[in-house]
Protein backbone atom coordinates (compact mmCIF):
# COMPACT_ATOMS: atom_id res chain seq x y z
CA UNK A 1 0.00 0.00 0.00
CA UNK A 2 2.85 2.35 0.66
CA UNK A 3 4.02 2.06 -2.93
CA UNK A 4 0.65 3.12 -4.23
CA UNK A 5 0.52 6.16 -1.97
CA UNK A 6 4.10 7.11 -2.97
CA UNK A 7 3.14 6.75 -6.62
CA UNK A 8 0.08 8.94 -6.11
CA UNK A 9 2.13 11.54 -4.26
CA UNK A 10 4.73 11.58 -7.04
CA UNK A 11 2.02 11.87 -9.69
CA UNK A 12 0.33 14.69 -7.80
CA UNK A 13 3.65 16.48 -7.42
CA UNK A 14 4.37 16.11 -11.16
CA UNK A 15 0.94 17.51 -12.09
CA UNK A 16 1.38 20.42 -9.67
CA UNK A 17 4.83 21.20 -11.09
CA UNK A 18 3.41 21.12 -14.62
CA UNK A 19 0.61 23.52 -13.70
CA UNK A 20 2.93 25.94 -11.87
CA UNK A 21 5.54 25.92 -14.66
CA UNK A 22 3.41 28.28 -16.74
CA UNK A 23 3.91 31.08 -14.24
CA UNK A 24 7.70 30.80 -14.57
CA UNK A 25 7.41 31.73 -18.23
CA UNK A 26 5.93 35.07 -17.29
CA UNK A 27 9.21 36.28 -15.73
CA UNK A 28 10.44 39.18 -17.91
CA UNK A 29 14.10 38.38 -17.25
CA UNK A 30 13.79 34.70 -18.17
CA UNK A 31 11.37 35.29 -21.01
CA UNK A 32 13.50 38.07 -22.50
CA UNK A 33 11.22 41.10 -22.55
CA UNK A 34 13.34 43.89 -24.03
CA UNK A 35 11.47 46.79 -22.47
CA UNK A 36 11.53 45.47 -18.91
CA UNK A 37 13.69 47.48 -16.47
CA UNK A 38 15.02 44.29 -14.89
CA UNK A 39 16.16 42.97 -18.28
CA UNK A 40 17.90 46.25 -19.04
CA UNK A 41 19.58 46.13 -15.62
CA UNK A 42 20.83 42.59 -16.19
CA UNK A 43 22.17 43.59 -19.61
CA UNK A 44 23.99 46.58 -18.11
CA UNK A 45 25.45 44.37 -15.37
CA UNK A 46 26.75 41.85 -17.90
CA UNK A 47 28.33 44.57 -20.03
CA UNK A 48 30.00 46.20 -17.02
CA UNK A 49 31.39 42.86 -15.85
CA UNK A 50 32.74 42.16 -19.33
CA UNK A 51 34.30 45.64 -19.40
CA UNK A 52 36.03 45.16 -16.05
CA UNK A 53 37.29 41.71 -17.02
CA UNK A 54 38.54 42.95 -20.37
CA UNK A 55 40.29 45.89 -18.73
CA UNK A 56 42.08 43.68 -16.22
CA UNK A 57 43.16 41.21 -18.91
CA UNK A 58 44.39 44.06 -21.11
CA UNK A 59 46.39 45.43 -18.19
CA UNK A 60 48.05 42.07 -17.55
CA UNK A 61 48.82 41.63 -21.23
CA UNK A 62 50.43 45.07 -21.50
CA UNK A 63 52.41 44.41 -18.31
CA UNK A 64 53.86 41.20 -19.73
CA UNK A 65 54.66 42.86 -23.05
CA UNK A 66 56.45 45.70 -21.24
CA UNK A 67 58.45 43.22 -19.14
CA UNK A 68 59.45 41.30 -22.27
CA UNK A 69 60.51 44.51 -24.02
CA UNK A 70 62.64 45.61 -21.06
CA UNK A 71 64.20 42.15 -20.73
CA UNK A 72 65.17 42.19 -24.39
CA UNK A 73 66.64 45.67 -24.04
CA UNK A 74 68.68 44.60 -21.02
CA UNK A 75 69.83 41.44 -22.79
CA UNK A 76 71.03 43.40 -25.82
CA UNK A 77 73.04 45.77 -23.61
CA UNK A 78 74.72 42.98 -21.67
CA UNK A 79 75.74 40.72 -24.55
CA UNK A 80 79.41 40.97 -25.51
CA UNK A 81 80.28 42.15 -28.99
CA UNK A 82 81.02 39.62 -31.72
CA UNK A 83 84.75 40.38 -31.59
CA UNK A 84 84.74 39.80 -27.83
CA UNK A 85 83.19 36.38 -28.34
CA UNK A 86 85.78 35.48 -30.94
CA UNK A 87 88.59 36.60 -28.65
CA UNK A 88 87.15 34.56 -25.76
CA UNK A 89 86.97 31.45 -27.94
CA UNK A 90 90.56 31.98 -29.09
CA UNK A 91 91.72 32.32 -25.50
CA UNK A 92 89.88 29.15 -24.48
CA UNK A 93 91.31 27.12 -27.34
CA UNK A 94 94.88 28.39 -26.79
CA UNK A 95 94.83 28.61 -23.07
Amino acid sequence: MKRISLFRAAALLAVAAFLVAGSALSCPVCYGSQDSPSTQGVTAAILSLLGVTGGVLTGFGSLFLRIRKRARALGADQQPAVTDKAQMEDERSHG
